[in-house]
């Protein structure tokens, strides 16, 4: 049951991290440059760009905006407006493809959405996404979701010249992308290098990765005392239970050490025992938690487009303590029983 309850509040925490790095995880295969105190990246940082060797190609993107509903709130979400050539490179280089419906035409009205994206709003095709009269999802015009999107990451886009005649103030960004895949992280670097932070922006997946890790430190610092505060209160639990079980277990203890079995010898044999029922404990209490984060994600998370990985790796690291320290506790209670063990006396009283 402790397995169960740290290994979930672990991997529920952990679902932040796993959302923002799945929603932005377009980022891995493109960069994007914006402008600052501007309507436009500079001309010159742009040529600068385009100058790099690793920089393949360089396409102008303005964004809409939608939200995103995660445990933890809405979380805003690109539409990125981009040329028919450059959504084409977009979606190739990230692997999607078209799952229902259509890419969006130019200069119309339309987005197509990612399909996890799409669950989560609650949309289906010929749904409006985009409207005047929405606080989160704003556009001069009604935009109709006219196709959805399957693949590894998420992605929204719709045309650039849509973007462009009906958001006059929308900022002129770059999509860059790089010659060779494989060497998108260096060109993100060199990007981060190149451009002036005063006049533009790179956004790029290490930067999202450091950002999102610096957010939740404060989280994960609070999430390791309560689980640190747990660990000690279930251990010290079960070293007073064991303590009870030693004296139920007296008269076998002391019959042993009658025949001259050496303190450290019972000692040896609690430490298996419980060494033993503690790993067992803490296989049965993993499995568990696999079944029943996989059942909350099937009924309760994957319906509503929220994240959660019952085989989340960190969780489980957080439960290997449980063991460790109900051991300790348990076989340091016995001990001090089995100082005083006066094994001649407790044979006269069973007699």
């Amino acid at each position: 049951m402790s397995v169960a309850l740290v290994a979930s509040v672990v991997s529920l925490v952990d679902s932040i991290d796993l959302t923002v790095l799945t929603m932005y995880g377009y980022q891995r295969h493109f960069a994007v440059v914006t402008p600052r105190n501007a309507l436009a990246v500079p001309e010159d940082i742009a040529e600068r760009i385009r100058s790099l060797p690793d920089t393949g190609s360089v396409y102008p993107a303005r964004p809409a905006f939608t939200v995103v509903k995660t445990i933890f709130g809405k979380m805003p979400f690109v539409v990125f407006g981009l040329p028919p050539q450059g959504r084409a490179e977009i979606l190739q280089r990230c692997g999607l493809r078209i799952a229902s419906g259509r890419l969006p035409r130019d200069g119309r009205p339309e987005v197509a959405l990612s399909a996890e994206i799409a669950r989560n709003r609650r949309l289906h095709l010929g749904d409006v996404v985009l409207e005047p009269n929405s606080e989160d999802s704003y556009s001069l015009v009604p935009v109709r979701l006219v196709g959805t999107l399957q693949g590894p990451v998420w992605l929204a886009t719709t045309s650039e010249s849509f973007v462009r005649a009906h958001f006059p103030v929308a900022p002129r960004a770059l999509v860059v992308t790089s010659r060779d895949p494989d060497r998108q992280g260096a060109l993100d670097r060199a990007l981060e290098r190149a451009v002036p932070r005063a006049r533009s922006r790179v956004w790029t997946y290490r930067a999202l990765v450091r950002d999102t890790r610096e957010a939740l430190s404060s989280l994960y610092l609070i999430l390791a005392v309560v689980i640190a505060i747990i660990v000690f209160s279930i251990a010290f639990l079960t070293g007073m239970l064991a303590n009870i079980y030693f004296t139920q277990r007296l008269p076998e203890f002391a019959t042993l050490a009658a025949i001259g079995w050496q303190r450290r010898a019972l000692l040896l044999r609690v430490l298996g025992e419980t060494a033993l029922l503690c790993t067992v404990g803490w296989a049965v209490g993993a499995l568990a938690t696999v079944g029943l984060l996989s059942a909350i994600k099937s009924w309760i998370m994957h319906p509503r487009g929220l994240l959660l990985e019952p085989l989340d790796v960190a969780a489980y690291r957080f439960t290997l303590p449980l063991p460790i320290t109900i051991t300790l506790f348990a076989l340091v209670a016995v001990w001090l029983r089995l100082k005083r063990l006066d094994p001649v006396s407790i044979i006269e009283r069973r007699q």
